[in-house]
């Protein structure tokens, strides 16, 4: 098998945009560390075979490893994560928010031939001197969602769907995308007039996707974007908790659930669960709440020995009863998206290869993903 004569310089730029140090990516690779350094300095050529494993292990185009030259590497979101510490992102996060950029840049690119297809950021600002209460309490002004009809969706999952859709309406590109639990929550975004929400779809119950989507609402509001944990050591994570928390269970209402009794008063575990099934959040959303409120007394929500919210069970699929492709792609991608990607296609505005690509469905499925949306 013959050697192939690539830059060593674009190896290195393949293996930093993973976030892998030399030996990591030598062990994902199986070859030793100095191996590596042969082939990153130009000392060694390799061959089209370690190439390949190159390209799967990095999770990069293989056309990519055979540029002349490296390209630029872009500086990453603000981290604003306590919890990890210094931990490095891993391939699964990192690849998450190469897709969400990407996306933003073919939308800035597209805005700029045709800027009625593409739609803006219609969200006020926030600053962090503001009271995150006052600041929720004018948000949800806007989105006009009475407290009624939040009570009505018939589940968590209603809920993120009802939620997803009225952020998506401020022209919020929103994202579901699988990464590592114990390294974030989600992630915002911003390209000029463009913004970006990514949550965690990793995170074990709607009700803390729900709290993560207008927690990254709140960093887009601040115009202080990035990497989130919801770590509250941290004073933006904290903020942007508060805002989150006061948006979804506003202090009156939930005054008014919690009936006339002494405050501050020790709930139990049940009526903690029926007061988050009322208000359509999780169960630690509304344990921290009661708490903030001083409804609940100092160290009400630690003293609880076991995870306030477990996952639900995966159901098993039959043959016949396996997901659709295209509605898992919707779920990921968001309707915003896909519908904006579909127009901008109906106009010329992109071809359909790119189209595809930004979509992750092939041409021949643009009609069953029209449909789908609506």
């Amino acid at each position: 098998m013959p050697e192939v004569p690539v830059n060593g310089k674009v190896l290195q730029w393949a293996r930093a945009i993973r976030g892998l140090s030399l030996n990591d990516a030598a062990d994902l690779l199986d070859i030793a560390p100095a191996e590596l350094r042969d082939y990153e300095s130009g000392a060694q050529k390799p061959m089209v075979g370690l190439l390949r494993l190159m390209s799967s292990k990095y999770q990069v185009n293989f056309t990519s490893l055979l540029m002349p030259e490296p390209l630029p590497i872009e500086k990453p979101p603000a981290d604003h994560r306590t919890r990890a510490g210094a931990k490095p992102l891993t391939i699964g996060t990192l690849l998450a928010i190469e897709e969400v950029t990407e996306a933003l840049d073919a939308f800035d690119d597209i805005a700029s031939e045709l800027p009625q297809v593409v739609p803006t950021l219609r969200i006020g600002e926030a600053r962090l001197e503001e009271d995150p209460e006052d600041v929720a309490a004018r948000e949800r002004r806007k989105f006009a969602v009475s407290i009624d009809e939040q009570r009505q969706w018939r589940s968590l999952a209603r809920a993120r769907i009802e939620w997803r859709k009225r952020v998506e309406r401020r022209g919020i590109f929103t994202y579901m995308l699988p990464m590592p639990e114990d390294e974030l929550s989600g992630f915002s975004l911003l390209r000029n007039s463009l913004g970006a929400i990514c949550i965690n779809d990793n995170e074990i119950t709607d009700g803390a996707k729900i709290f993560t989507l207008f927690h990254e609402y709140c960093h887009l509001l601040l115009r202080q974007t990035g990497i989130s944990d919801e770590n509250d050591a941290n004073r933006i994570e904290r903020y942007c908790n508060q805002f989150a928390a006061g948006f979804l269970i506003p202090k009156n209402p939930l005054l008014g659930s919690v009936g006339n009794i002494s405050l501050p008063y020790e709930f139990s575990d049940a009526d903690v669960k029926k007061l988050s099934e009322e208000f359509r959040v999780s169960n630690r959303a509304m344990a921290l709440r009661l708490e903030d409120l001083e409804f609940a007394p100092k160290g009400f929500y630690r003293r609880r020995t076991g995870p306030w919210d477990l996952p639900h069970p995966s159901k098993l699929l039959t043959e016949d009863a396996q997901p659709d492709y295209i509605k898992m792609r919707l779920r990921k991608i968001g309707n915003l998206h896909a519908e904006t990607i579909l127009d901008a296609v109906a106009r010329n505005a992109i071809n359909s290869f790119d189209a595809s690509e930004l979509l992750g469905v092939k041409y021949s499925s643009f009609g069953k993903l029209r449909a789908a949306l609506g």
